[in-house]
């Protein structure tokens, strides 16, 4: 791999030279007192060629009224002239710079005559040490005989070359320019050039060993498996440089160095992939306050993530979750990923979930959902989930919940470019959902008579859309946009099927799961400064908006609203693991009032 760039060098080093060899010297009259400074009273400027005085002063960017030195004129001259060399103007240059001072001599008149001379064109290019006729799918060149020379496209075309032959398993291939002359019909100013270009291919190389190093929990077939090329395949450099990127994605590893390539006795090439295990198990944990109003006390909120996500070295994943909402609202979920089926990029998970909302009702769901991996950026999700509504005699005497059964079947699709999975400087990340289910509600008891409908069709849509952009040095603009919405045959959407948002990771500066509807939208917007690879400081605001229809005496009323939150947070990498600290601000709400949401996430 280093003969290559040394390639690249000498090709760069060429073209200098070649640039060089055509440029007749620059006629551009020094002056005295050339750091003077200079008040420009008139331009005249005369051009020899096919470009007009138009263009030309826009490149010099020099006007009636500017102040400049001499020496700012000469740069602003060799300007012109390097944008004339990109045209192919080679032997352009200027005949005439100077000064005619006015009778006060406190402005000048500047006069400049530019001779454009011929354009450079390509009379003929050969390429030697391959036959480009007998090559499959040998990329075209932009350099062609007759073509106007320009040494950017050259050195494109080159490069070109260069990648081609790394596609197709030359990855030690080295191009030089070999010849380089001047075609001349007299002793008159040439026209053209002639060129050739010395191809040396080098071997052919298959991947014959793939040597996995650093590597101290994580297995070897665990990592092979990602790396999206097999021993026995050619040498594609296209695909060795996503490796770093594959197995970055992965979250196993702290660091990842770029493939090596060694060649063996047999003409094949052994690949080392050297890794530095990162920490795969992590413990996330969030505290939040919530400020008593009026009599009502204030209370505390939490949230306890925990994940194994490399168990054992095999890849496989479980992760349990539980978070305590409002005094009477707790979540318990778990899930457990199984990698990779019958040794295809196919992932099957199963998930379990309980959620006791206040008073009213237990909801607990049932999930079998299967991830198809058609890329390192793009996958595909099928999902079949079960879930059950069981209210207690409150739930059901005055909000009217009934016990029910739902199987919803779904798809959904995930794009993800992000360069980091915890801190992402650059790159976006969307994931869409669609499911259709059928709704049972379960026969009534003998207090609960009736039931109009015993089953509804439903219909969920989610959208997760966010982006991240690198500003300035160590400053990030970072958006995102979620939406949820559901639909039913039913008279209004239940209580139970609705989507909640509000707090710590959907709007902050309000409680969690303040507001519901069976349409909800929001949208993060934050301002940060990276602190670190871990680390960073930032500003936020966000903006929710919520819809929802609720039955009030019989009468069918629609409730919708728009909220926004404001305010700052932290995140810092420390020694027991990512400290995160967020103070959010509602609509209303004074500094005394603000939502404090502490986070720790901690690996081990």
């Amino acid at each position: 791999m280093m003969d290559k760039k040394i390639s690249k060098t000498f090709i760069k080093q060429t073209v200098i030279i070649l640039i060089f060899l055509g440029v007749q010297s620059i006629s551009i009259y020094a002056q005295e007192h050339n750091t003077n400074i200079i008040q420009i009273h008139r331009i005249h400027l005369t051009c020899k060629g096919p470009f007009g005085k138009h263009k030309v002063k826009n490149w010099l960017d020099i006007v009636s009224g500017s102040k400049l030195s001499m020496n700012e004129i000469h740069k602003r001259c060799e300007e012109v002239l390097h944008r004339l060399q990109q045209q192919g103007y080679y032997f352009a240059r200027f005949e005439e710079v100077r000064l005619a001072y006015r009778p006060d001599s406190t402005m000048a008149d500047l006069i400049l005559t530019l001779n454009e001379g011929k354009r450079l064109k390509i009379h003929s290019l050969t390429m030697r040490g391959v036959d480009p006729d007998s090559l499959e799918d040998f990329p075209l060149l932009q350099s062609k005989p007759g073509k106007p020379f320009n040494s950017w496209v050259l050195q494109s075309d080159i490069a070109r070359l260069l990648d081609y032959f790394d596609e197709q398993g030359y990855p030690f291939s080295q191009i030089k320019v070999a010849r380089l002359d001047f075609a001349r019909r007299d002793d008159s100013m040439p026209e053209s050039l002639d060129l050739a270009l010395q191809i040396k291919p080098g071997p052919r190389v298959r991947i014959g060993e793939i040597e996995i190093t650093g590597n101290e929990e994580t297995r070897d077939y665990v990592i092979l498996r990602e790396l999206g090329i097999r021993p026995g395949e050619l040498y594609v450099q296209r695909k060795i440089e996503k490796i770093q990127s594959r197995l970055m994605r992965l979250g196993y590893f702290r660091q990842v160095q770029p493939p090596r390539l060694e060649l063996l006795p047999d003409g094949t090439g052994r690949l080392i992939v050297q890794v530095e295990e990162g920490h795969n198990n992590r413990v996330d944990g969030v505290v939040g306050y919530n400020p008593g109003v009026g009599r009502q006390k204030g209370f505390v909120t939490g949230l306890l993530d925990l994940s194994f996500g490399n168990l054992m070295g095999t890849g496989r994943q479980i992760d349990a979750h539980w978070e305590r909402r409002s005094e009477k609202t707790q979540q318990l979920r778990f899930r457990y990923l199984e990698p990779w089926i019958a040794g295809l990029p196919l992932h099957a998970g199963i998930s379990f979930e309980q959620l006791i909302r206040d008073t009213s009702y237990v909801q607990r769901d049932f999930g079998l959902d299967l991830h198809w991996m058609v890329n390192e950026n793009l996958s595909f999700t099928t999902r079949i989930a079960r879930s059950q509504v069981t209210p207690d005699s409150l739930g059901a005497l005055l909000l009217g919940i009934p016990p029910s059964r739902t199987l919803n079947l779904g798809f959904g699709v995930s794009f993800n470019t992000l360069n980091d999975l915890l801190n992402p400087r650059k790159g976006l990340k969307y994931e869409a959902t669609f499911e259709l289910g059928k709704k049972k509600i379960d026969s009534p008891d003998q207090e609960n008579e009736t039931v109009n409908n015993p089953s509804f069709e439903q219909k969920r849509w989610t959208v997760d859309f966010e982006a991240y952009w690198p500003l300035f040095r160590w400053q990030v603009f970072a958006v995102g946009i979620h939406g949820r919405q559901i639909t039913s045959d039913e008279e209004v959407i239940s209580i139970t099927d609705q989507y909640r948002f509000g707090g710590t990771l959907t709007l902050r500066g309000y409680r969690e799961e303040q507001f519901r509807g069976s349409r909800i939208a929001w949208s993060n917007i934050e301002y940060r400064y990276l602190l670190g690879p871990r680390s960073r400081f930032f500003v936020f605001l966000d903006v929710g908006y919520f819809f929802r229809e609720d039955l009030i005496n019989g009468i069918k009323k629609k409730i919708e609203d728009a909220k926004i939150g404001y305010g700052l947070g932290l995140r810092v990498d420390t020694p027991l693991g990512l400290f995160g600290i967020d103070y959010g601000l509602g609509e209303g709400d004074g500094l005394s009032n603000g939502k404090v949401h502490v986070r720790l996430i901690n690996s081990f």
